[in-house]
Parts: structure tokens; C-alpha cells; sequence
């Protein structure tokens, strides 16, 4: 396993990743997602992505603009500008494999936003977030769209059109995102080939505590049914 920085366009802002390399050496075809905040950064992940390119299964994970080492302010972007950052990092990977992308928190709403277009081949959500319809061009202020089970959510179309496998692990002690979002994830995905939850007790901000000592079972609970999934779902291509 190997890793490069790299620093890509998307718009008129630059968009710092880092790609994930296994020991093979083909290009990734994992993205990673992050949500919002400021503190949300590439690195928080490491902890999965680095045990799956040890298995053969690489990545990128990178930083929306106002973000970590990514240009802009976070405060002026919006759900728009994040689709189409989004776009420009699954550019980066594998033109010949259909991308598998890991989400967290609003990185799941970008996910399955995009489904018509990316095309993926499995999701993985950890503690899922859904918008109403309309947010898309609400900059991320004290005004800015609040997560919830929006029967117009742009996600919620995405997943009804989603036939791969989706992963699902939430925290039942979220005080983000209501609880009922991931019910509304599961019933709009009716086309999926799988679906699978795993509910983890603990709150919203998972890639703060799951890498804790305190946390060693659950995490590798979690590191075994993420390359099982993506294992799985190589397997069926």
C-alpha cells in the first residue's frame, strides 16, 4: 500500500485528495465523501480506506473547497457546488471500473444525488443525511438547509434509481440527523440488489470516536463488514 497527494480543478477552486494505492497499483476506483463542517477532512477516514488498499482495494479521499487544504470558504459553498466537486473527484478514477463511493453525513445526499449520473456501483453510508428539495443552492450559513426525512430529497430520487449494494451504518445516538433518514434511505432504495444496516451506539460525529481505543470492537466489526462489502461487491461485477 501506497499513498500520493494530488491537487485537481474543480471549478475555479483546487481540491487537495489523496489517492490510496494497493500494492497492485491500479487506479483507485473508491472516492470518499466527506460532510459538512469545518473540521471534515481526508484524513479522518484513513482508518478504512488504508485496511481496504491493504487488501487490494484502492481509494481517494479528498477535501471539498473550504475545506482542510482545498481553496475557497466553506461558508460560500452550497450542495451545487459540492455535486460538481464531486464530479471532479470520481473524474480522477478508474474510467474502466464503475465507482464504488463511501459517504459520510451530507457526502451520503451528494452520493445518491448523483446516482443518475455516476452510475456507482455499491454505496456505503455512514450516518446518512438528506436535504429538501430546493437546498441545492443554499450556501452553508446560519440559514443553510437542516438535515431530515424530506419525502422531495434530490437523494431520495438518486436512490430510486440505484440497482447496486448499499451499506448503511448509523449511530443511534445521532443528535444531527433524525433517525428516520435512514428509513427513508432504505425505502427509496427498492431497486438495490442489497441493502444492509448497521446501527453503532454511538453519535453523528462516528470518524471522531470509532478510531478511539475505546471503540476497538465496533470499529473492527465495521472494518470487516466495509471489505466484506467491497470484497462482495467486486466479486459480483
Amino acid at each position: 500500500m501506497y499513498s500520493e497527494e494530488v491537487v485537481f480543478d474543480a471549478g475555479d477552486q483546487k481540491l487537495a485528495g489523496t489517492m490510496i494505492y494497493a500494492d497492485n497499483g491500479r487506479r483507485p476506483s473508491i472516492a470518499h465523501l466527506h460532510g459538512l463542517g469545518p473540521t471534515a477532512s481526508r484524513h479522518q477516514v484513513r482508518y478504512l480506506l488504508d485496511p481496504l488498499a491493504e487488501h487490494g482495494y484502492g481509494s481517494l479521499t479528498f477535501e471539498y473547497s473550504g475545506n482542510g487544504d482545498s481553496t475557497g470558504v466553506m461558508e460560500e459553498s452550497c450542495i451545487a457546488r459540492r455535486m460538481a466537486e464531486t464530479l471532479a473527484a470520481v473524474s480522477l478514477l478508474d474510467p474502466d471500473e464503475p465507482p464504488l463511493l463511501i459517504g459520510g453525513s451530507m457526502g451520503c445526499h451528494l452520493a445518491a444525488s448523483l446516482v443518475p449520473t455516476i452510475k456507482p456501483r455499491g454505496l456505503v453510508f455512514f450516518v446518512p443525511a438528506a436535504y429538501p428539495g430546493g437546498a441545492e443552492h443554499l450556501v452553508f450559513d446560519e440559514n443553510r438547509a437542516r438535515a431530515g426525512n424530506y419525502a422531495d430529497s434530490a437523494a431520495f430520487a438518486g436512490m430510486r434509481e440505484f440497482d447496486g449494494d448499499l451499506l448503511i451504518i448509523a449511530g443511534k445516538h445521532d443528535q444531527i440527523v433524525p433517525s428516520d433518514v435512514v428509513g427513508g434511505y432504505l425505502d427509496s432504495a427498492r431497486n438495490a440488489r442489497s441493502t444492509e444496516v448497521i446501527w453503532l451506539e454511538g453519535d453523528h460525529f462516528v470518524h471522531r470516536w470509532l478510531p478511539g481505543p475505546d471503540w476497538a470492537t465496533e470499529r473492527a466489526a465495521v472494518q470487516e463488514a466495509l471489505l466484506r462489502f467491497v470484497s462482495t461487491d467486486y466479486a459480483r461485477r
